[in-house]
């Protein structure tokens, strides 16, 4: 990674400028960083988790005005396509998003994510707070697909960023216990202080704890929150009849994963996965945090400028970081 002075972006009329103020760094510029990604060809700046002002306002703008602090989501969908028309927002083929990265001082943001994707922070809400309502409506999605029923129990499989916000959200929305695996220890303790059941594997076993936990019935659903076929195989053991098993992780491409066909046909478990969030989920995630339903700013481990990105992706890659911010100015 470089550090280079990029011009100050030009809006049109439609569009406004946002100086980033909050810029989290996620599991997608981790993986981006060391070992490429699709979506990211190089050279790009890389970030979409953000918040700021808004610098400047193009002349056909209504609803925003300079001064305004925002979170912005980086993309919205096209609303129209037959993905969107089914409700699948987040597979919509035609999304309108920022036209950069977010580990920068100015972003532009286009009309379409003004309208459907720019968040006014509520009075007392953080940019930090505001830059994690992208990582937030992910997870809502997660959730959201794993159908769970009031009073239900959810066993998320490690307890990263997004695992812990899942335990947050989940707990928020009136589920009866969570149940969070992981091997680190402090990102253990941090499931536990969130009021999980905090399970290491190699200290407990974890399907007895499960049992215990539901009198034998099981998990009805797992959110497995780690990129790997083994911890997917693995959620097998743990669903109940009838639930839900959500590969909420992305695994490489081409990854093959071994499936007892009885459980899905004989137990009739549904295997799913979630990607990305909607534009309905983003301002919810803005409405949770802002009501102090969820707090999310209780994972950031690290506060950093924005010249010290890479430092900040490291220490997530490595574990030394659960979730890193990136900060312009005071």
């Amino acid at each position: 990674m470089t550090i280079e002075e990029v011009p100050r972006p030009t809006i049109g009329p439609e569009e406004i400028l946002v100086e980033v103020k909050a810029s989290g760094i996620c599991g997608t510029d981790v993986k981006t960083y060391l070992r490429g990604h699709r979506f990211f060809q190089p050279p790009c700046i890389l970030g979409h988790e953000f918040a700021g002002v808004v610098a400047e306002v193009g002349s056909q703008v209504e609803g925003f005005q300079v001064g305004d602090r925002v979170a912005v989501a980086p993309y919205v969908p096209c609303g129209f396509c037959p993905l969107c028309q089914a409700g699948h927002y987040e597979l919509c083929q035609n999304k309108s998003g920022v036209a950069s990265g977010a580990f920068t001082e100015f972003v532009a943001v286009p009309k379409e994510v003004i309208q459907r994707g720019t968040v006014r922070l509520p009075k007392g809400m953080s940019f930090a707070a505001g830059a994690l309502a992208e990582p937030v409506a992910c997870v809502l999605n997660g959730l959201e697909d794993c159908r769970l029923e009031l009073g239900a129990t959810l066993l998320i499989m490690g307890a990263g960023p997004m695992g812990l916000l899942a335990a947050q959200a989940t707990l928020a929305q009136g589920a009866g216990q969570v149940i969070v695996s992981e091997y680190n220890e402090a990102r253990l303790a941090k499931a536990a202080e969130i009021g999980a059941r905090a399970v290491h594997p190699e200290k407990e076993d974890l399907l007895e704890v499960i049992k215990q936990a539901t009198g034998g019935a099981l998990a009805q659903a797992v959110l497995v929150c780690v990129g790997t076929r083994e911890a997917v195989e693995e959620a097998q053991r743990y669903v109940a009849p009838g639930g839900v098993i959500n590969m909420f992780g992305g695994l490489p491409s081409g990854t093959a994963v071994s499936i007892d066909a009885g459980l899905i046909h004989y137990q009739q478990v549904s295997l799913v996965g979630s990607f990305g969030f909607t534009h309905i989920q983003y301002r919810r995630a803005v409405q949770l945090m802002a009501g102090g339903r969820l707090d999310a700013e209780r994972l950031i481990t690290h506060t950093l400028p924005l010249e010290e990105a890479e430092r900040g992706i490291n220490l997530s890659a490595e574990q030394r970081a659960l979730k890193v911010m990136l900060v312009n100015g005071g």
